[in-house]
């Protein structure tokens, strides 16, 4: 616990200054290097690791998805990568022929992590790039962060009924509700520290994206958290004492970013 505050004292204050204070292409670096050592990580625990090509080609598009975002933007980086899947899966195909094939599972992994945690990931890229992105690139981490927390502790105060006893036990439905909530009210207090900073918007409709961001938030959690247990893996990897590997940390965030960025635009929030 000692090496897990230490940790969140010193690297969170760090990444927030990144995301507020750097350019847009220091963020990109900063989430290509997230998704490399994510896809490293996953191949870890799946010990496929030595498979060198499958996983370069992984680590490559996994980068390359944060910087066509950055000249291209986000909707253009979607269509130009759907491709990476068929290209994938011929790969495997080909695996298949040879006398040690991966198997599923390696398709599988190099599809999560080299385009759908990918993109995800970018999401964050993309509402850097906005206008007042230095402002609205924080809304993902209000909606995790506070979600998280929210859901702790309310499971840990209220929580009884068990929402996915297999997939992660710890979690509750009353943890579920409280991170739902704590989500909402952290993007309405979000939006009128905004107002201080002259940017207005709607309180109800971030309200709303709070919530369903919130939602994709635990999704994620679970989702993740499926993974390292089909896996057998406590966490990802200990790029972090304390807090786990690059996987560890953003993995709710791949789910909520991207929810985020569409609610925004879809809403017209701003």
């Amino acid at each position: 616990m000692k090496a897990r505050l230490i940790v969140a004292a010193i690297g969170l204050p760090l990444l927030l200054a990144l995301l507020i204070l750097a350019p847009p292409w220091a963020v990109t670096l900063l989430f290509s290097a997230v998704t490399v050592l994510g896809s490293w990580e996953i191949y870890h625990i799946f010990h496929i690791e030595k498979r060198l090509g499958a996983l370069a080609l992984t680590m490559a598009c996994s980068a390359a998805v944060q910087f066509t975002v950055y000249f291209r933007g986000y909707g253009d980086t979607v269509i130009i990568f759907l491709p990476f899947g068929l290209l994938l899966f011929a790969c495997w195909v080909a695996y298949y022929e040879r006398e040690e094939p991966f198997g599923v599972e390696g398709l599988a992994v190099s599809l999560f992590s080299g385009a759908f945690v990918a993109l995800g990931l970018s999401a964050m890229t993309a509402l850097r790039l906005r206008d007042k992105g230095h402002l609205l690139v924080l809304a993902p981490l209000v909606v995790t962060f506070l979600g998280d927390s929210g859901a702790y502790f309310a499971g840990r105060a209220l929580g009884k009924r068990k929402m996915s006893p297999h997939t992660s036990p710890n979690k509750t439905v009353a943890g579920l509700v409280g991170g739902l909530a704590a989500s909402a009210l952290g993007m309405v207090l979000y939006g009128l520290v905004l107002r201080a900073f002259g940017l207005s918007g709607s309180l109800w409709k971030l309200a709303i994206v709070g919530l369903l961001a919130g939602g994709a938030d635990q999704l994620g959690d679970l989702s993740f958290s499926l993974i390292k247990r089909h896996a057998g893996a406590k966490d990802y990897g200990n790029l972090l004492p304390g807090h786990g590997g690059a996987y560890d940390r953003f993995d709710s965030t791949s789910f909520a970013a991207p929810t985020v960025l569409v609610l925004l635009g879809l809403l017209e929030v701003f």
